[in-house]
Order: C-alpha cells, then sequence, then structure tokens
C-alpha cells in the first residue's frame, strides 16, 4: 500500500509552473534576438543608399556650379544615374535574399529546439501523466469526502456517538439518526462514481460499499495501520492499491471530528483502482498523436504558446478555490461551460457538484425549506434593501398548532407528513413572493418581500386556509391541522428585535385561542377584550 502526502502535490505543481515559464521566457528572448538581428541587416543596405545618394548630391552641386552643360555631359549624367538606379535594385534584391534566408534560418533555429522538447516531452508524458493522475484522483477523493462531512456538519448539530436499537447499531448525530440519510451517500456515489464509508471509530456504519449479494459492507473493521495513521495520528491517508473485500482501491481516509476536537471515527472516498487505470490508458494512447500536432503547430507558430487553455484552466481553478474556501454561489465563467472538450465537461460537472452540495447544505432535508443559518443571510438581505433602497418587507413567524400532540398521537413519521405538507404550502405559495425557512420544529420564518403589512396579511390569510382546509393522509387515517402566525412589518430595527417581537404575536396568538393572524394592532385589541373581561 503506497501513501501519499500532500505536501507532494505542491510540489509537483510548482515545478510544472517554473517549467511552463521557462518556456515562454525562451520563446520571448529568441524573439528579441530575431528582431535585432532583422534590424541590423535592414541596416546594410542603408549604408549603400546613402553613398549612392551623397554621390547624387555631389553631382547636383557641380550642376549648380556649372550651369552651361554640354549635351555629352548630359548624356554621361543620365548613363551614371541609370547605373546608378540599377545598383539601387540589385541593393533591394539582395536585401530581399537576406531577409529570406534570415526567416528560414529562424525556423530552423525555432523548430529543432521544439522537436527536441516535443520528443522530450512526450516521453517524460507518460510518467507525469500517471503520476499527475494519481494526484488528481486523490485530490478528487479528498474533496469528495470533504463534502460529505461538511455536509454532516453543516446539516446536523452535535457529535457522533453510536446506539444500539433492536439489537442494530446506529450511527448518531446529536440527535439524528444517520441512518436515515444514507440515501446522500447513495445520491453522492451516482453522481461521482466514487464509494463512500463513515467510520466510527474504525467500524464502519454508513456505506456504498457492497458484498457478494448486494448488502452494504457494514460493522466490519478497517486495517489497524490506517486506524493508526487516521484516528491516532489525526492524518489525512492515500492509498492507491487497498484491498477492500477483494477489490483494489484508490482511498482516501479523513479524520471525522467531533465539536470538541476529538476525532469520532473516518470518512472513507475511494474509486476502483481497475477504473481508474482504464481511464487512464485511454487517455495515454492520445499522448503521441497529441504530442507530434503541437510539434508541427509549434514549429509553424513558434512563438505563440497555448494561453487560451492555460487561462481556461486558471479559470476554473479559481472557480474549485471558491467552492474549496465555501463560497458556494460562486459563478464559474461562462466561456469553460461552452467549450466542447475536456475542461468543458470538468466545468459542467463542476458546476454539477456546486449546486447538489448547495442543495445539500442550504435546504432543509425534510421539509426542503431554507435552514436558519442560510436563512440568516437571506434576510440580512433583505433588510440591506429596506435600509439602502426603501424596499418594505414583512416578517412572519408561523408554528403548527397541537404538533406535539400529532407526535404523541401518531408518531413521529406522521408528524413528518405534516411537516411535508405544510413546507409545500408554503413553497408553491411564496414563489414570487418571497421565502419560508424552517427556523426549528414546528416552527416557520416567513418573509414577505417587497409588501407592506396590508398585502402580506392578505396573502398569508390565504396561506392559513389552504393550511385549515389541507387533509393529510396516514395509513388509514387523515389529519388535519391549523397554524398561528405572527405578522410585523419590517423597519430599521435590527433584524433580531424584528424576529423577535413577530414571535411574541405568535405567542399571543396561541395564548388566545390559535389558528389566527396576530399583527401589533390585533395583539393591542386582544388585550383590551382580555382587559375588559377581567383575564388580564
Amino acid at each position: 500500500m503506497a501513501e501519499t502526502d500532500n505536501r507532494e502535490i505542491d510540489i509537483i505543481e510548482t515545478d510544472i509552473e517554473i517549467k511552463e515559464t521557462d518556456i515562454v521566457e525562451t520563446d520571448v528572448e529568441i524573439k528579441e534576438i530575431d528582431e535585432v538581428e532583422l534590424r541590423d541587416k535592414d541596416a546594410l543596405p542603408d549604408k549603400e543608399n546613402s553613398k549612392s545618394a551623397q554621390a547624387k548630391d555631389n553631382k547636383s552641386i557641380e550642376k549648380k556650379k556649372n550651369p552651361t552643360t554640354s549635351g555629352s555631359e548630359k548624356k554621361k549624367n543620365s548613363t551614371a544615374s541609370k547605373a546608378d538606379n540599377k545598383n539601387s535594385n540589385n541593393n533591394k534584391d539582395k536585401n530581399k535574399k537576406q531577409k529570406s534566408g534570415l526567416e528560414k534560418k529562424l525556423k530552423i533555429m525555432t523548430m529543432w529546439p521544439v522537436i527536441v522538447m516535443g520528443l522530450v516531452v512526450m516521453v517524460l508524458s507518460y510518467y507525469v501523466f500517471l503520476y499527475t493522475t494519481q494526484k488528481e484522483v486523490y485530490r478528487n477523493l479528498s474533496n469528495s469526502a470533504e463534502g460529505i462531512m461538511i455536509y454532516f456538519n453543516t446539516a446536523f448539530e452535535g457529535d457522533y456517538h453510536v446506539e444500539e436499537e433492536a439489537g442494530n447499531y446506529h450511527l448518531y448525530k446529536g440527535e439524528q439518526d444517520l441512518s436515515l440519510n444514507s440515501e446522500v451517500l447513495e445520491i453522492y456515489k451516482e453522481k461521482t462514481g466514487i464509494d463512500f464509508t463513515v467510520f466510527y471509530l474504525d467500524i464502519r456504519m454508513l456505506s456504498t460499499l457492497k458484498n457478494t449479494d448486494g448488502s452494504s459492507v457494514l460493522l466490519t473493521v478497517v486495517n489497524q495501520s490506517v486506524s493508526d495513521a487516521v484516528i491516532n495520528g489525526k492524518q489525512d491517508q492515500y492509498y492507491n492499491n487497498i484491498d477492500i473485500n477483494g477489490v483494489k482501491y484508490f482511498a482516501c481516509y479523513k479524520p471525522l471530528y467531533n465539536t470538541d476536537g476529538s476525532v469520532a471515527g473516518m470518512v472513507f472516498a475511494g474509486k476502483p483502482t481497475e477504473e481508474i487505470e482504464k481511464e487512464s490508458m485511454r487517455s495515454l494512447i492520445w499522448i503521441p498523436v497529441i504530442t507530434i500536432v503541437m510539434i508541427v503547430i509549434a514549429s509553424w507558430i513558434s512563438t505563440f504558446p497555448s494561453r487560451e487553455l492555460v487561462n481556461a484552466i486558471k479559470k476554473e481553478r479559481k472557480f474549485l478555490d471558491e467552492i474549496a474556501k465555501g463560497n458556494l454561489n460562486a459563478e464559474i465563467d461562462a466561456s469553460i461551460v461552452k467549450r466542447n472538450d475536456e475542461l468543458g465537461e470538468m466545468g459542467r460537472f463542476s458546476r454539477s457538484v456546486q449546486k447538489f452540495i448547495r442543495e445539500m447544505i442550504e435546504r432543509d432535508t425534510l421539509t426542503r425549506l431554507y435552514t436558519r443559518r442560510i436563512g440568516q443571510s437571506k434576510i440580512d438581505y433583505v433588510q440591506h434593501q429596506l435600509n439602502n433602497a426603501g424596499v418594505k418587507y414583512c416578517v412572519c413567524m408561523g408554528d403548527i398548532d397541537f404538533f406535539k400532540k400529532v407526535n404523541d398521537t401518531y408518531g413521529h413519521d406522521a408528524g413528518d407528513i405534516v411537516l411535508r405538507d405544510i413546507a409545500h404550502i408554503f413553497n408553491e405559495n411564496m414563489l414570487g413572493r418571497g421565502f419560508t425557512i424552517r427556523w426549528g420544529g414546528e416552527e416557520f420564518l416567513i418573509i414577505f418581500e417587497d409588501a407592506t403589512l396590508d398585502k402580506a396579511y392578505k396573502h398569508l390569510a390565504s396561506i392559513r386556509e389552504k393550511v385549515l382546509a389541507h387533509e393529510m393522509a396516514y395509513q388509514d387515517l387523515v389529519i388535519k391541522v391549523t397554524m398561528t402566525f405572527g405578522l410585523v412589518e419590517g423597519d430599521s430595527r435590527h433584524i433580531d428585535d424584528i424576529v423577535k417581537e413577530a414571535d411574541n404575536l405568535l405567542y399571543i396568538g396561541k395564548q388566545n385561542g390559535r389558528n389566527q393572524i396576530v399583527t401589533s394592532e390585533a395583539a393591542k385589541k386582544i388585550e383590551e377584550e382580555n382587559a375588559a373581561a377581567g383575564l388580564n
């Protein structure tokens, strides 16, 4: 089993960049030498021409001194002038031949280094390609494993632990049973072609790896040397020929951390070695062909580097760097995704992975509503629009009435159905009007964009009626629920204060009958009525 240090990747990349810089600098130096030589050659006939011009000037002076010239002298002067013109034309032809010979020499001078370098590159490319491919596979596996950890750490709170239920062991993160989210690994595998395993300590708890009977490879122990390096050493480990259930894998193991920094287990990302070797061999076949073509093109153009390709790679690398930094709203350059080559495919694939990760992070897995963390940033933007452009908005805190009773009476599966159906009503009816956030449990924070209090109230009343009329089927039962809302218009206060006011209005509604929309004005009327009835 071969282990790879991440530092080696950086070293190789640096070497390649230096080589490319040297090639460009050499081309520039050749170009500058050529231009100097051309200028020198061009200057040669000018000296001869200057002599001829000087002779003409002398003759012109003599003419001025001797205005009365005989016919024979005129004839001599005419003959001399023709001779000068003939010499001048001969000099021009000689100059053209010199330029032509110099261009030919320059082509030969440029061609031989290119041919020699092309042959060297063709030999070295085989080994560099294999090595670079291995590094790229490790990088891809590392990023994929990192994506799984980001998803779990963002979607669920708490530490990792194992609980036994009816003789089966389940991996939890906080209060969330991760085995209920194992389909995320399968979806990720379908999109990337990479197998994943989540370990608790050195025991496989979640995995896309399959036994021969099609069952998942679970509750088995990883190799001791791997667990020592990853769990005890807290280091990423890479292997290019590790045996798992009789199959050789390129593999990456990354430590899985709890919130206190302790190692809870590992995340494995791997791809069969045979698949990677086949893909590499298919690409290696093209190395001689591409090298020969590039020699011909380079010999012809000689000084033109592959700027477009380099720029495209830089743009795609910049995009991936932004994603790695956590900027999931980064935009890849449009010219990359429009390409019809491998770089275009990589660009489109990278954008698909970005969208998938963003969906997993931004959306609640049960309701598909915005999570509280992402929702907070969207609320900040709405507040910014109010403060800078005067765009009004309203904040509403909604809660499902007697939701605990639904869970206690029918079970949590029924509660999940209620949450999904209510969220679906919000998603349908808030389209183009704002957005909804799952604030916690059965609480929802609804933001009405570009809306006054009256406008928001009317639309919210329509939503409340739809919730009231909606019937949810669970087994042979029909479940109906109501909701209470606290609605307030946004202003220049801090958003936390506005949300707190909406929550207080919701509480007043809960204490006074439920199934209603409570605004500040409505709350005052309720207090007045309660005071009159002596209920305060």
